[in-house]
C-alpha cells in the first residue's frame, strides 16, 4: 500500500513539474511578437455567459485547437476570448460592431486587420457540434488560403 501511495505522489509531482514547464515555455513564447501575417479567431462574449454561449466558446476553441495544431504553435493562427462588455475591450467591440456574443475571424497582414467576418451561422450550428467545428475551421482555412495566395502573387 505504501509503495502505491509513493508512486501516486511521484506521478502527481511529475505532472506538476511538466505543467509548470509547459506554462513557462508558453509564457516565453508569448513574449515574442506575433507573425506579421496571421489569422485570428475571436469569440466575443458577455460578462455573464449562458450555457449556449459557453458551448459556442468551447466549440470554437476546440475547432481551432484540433484543426490548426502547428499553426497555433507558430502563431499564424490564434484564438482569443474577449468579454465585449468589459470597458477595456470597448474599442474591439466598436471596431467589429459587436452587440452580442459573436465569433469574428480576422485576416491580419503586416500587423493590420485587412479583412474580417462575423460568423453569424454559429447560432444555427450550435446544436450540431460537428457542423459547428467544420464551419469555423472552413472560414479559418479560407483566410489562411488567401494569405498563401497573396504571398505567391507578390513573389
Amino acid at each position: 500500500m505504501r509503495h502505491l501511495t509513493v508512486t501516486a505522489l511521484a506521478t502527481v509531482v511529475m505532472a506538476l513539474v511538466i505543467s509548470v514547464h509547459a506554462d513557462y515555455v508558453t509564457a516565453a513564447e508569448s513574449l515574442k511578437p506575433p507573425p506579421k501575417d496571421r489569422v485570428v479567431a475571436v469569440y466575443f462574449h458577455r460578462t455573464q455567459r449562458c450555457p449556449t454561449c459557453q458551448k459556442m466558446g468551447s466549440y470554437t476553441e476546440e475547432a481551432v485547437k484540433t484543426g490548426f495544431v502547428q499553426q497555433l504553435k507558430d502563431r499564424t493562427v490564434q484564438f482569443r476570448y474577449v468579454d465585449f462588455q468589459d470597458k477595456k475591450n470597448a474599442a474591439y467591440a466598436k471596431a467589429y460592431k459587436i452587440t452580442g456574443p459573436a465569433l469574428v475571424v480576422a485576416k491580419v497582414a503586416d500587423n493590420k486587420v485587412v479583412e474580417f467576418k462575423n460568423l453569424k451561422d454559429i447560432w444555427s450550428n450550435v446544436a450540431d457540434k460537428k457542423a459547428f467545428i467544420k464551419y469555423v475551421q472552413a472560414h479559418i482555412k479560407s483566410y489562411r488560403n488567401k494569405e498563401a495566395t497573396n504571398k505567391v502573387a507578390t513573389q
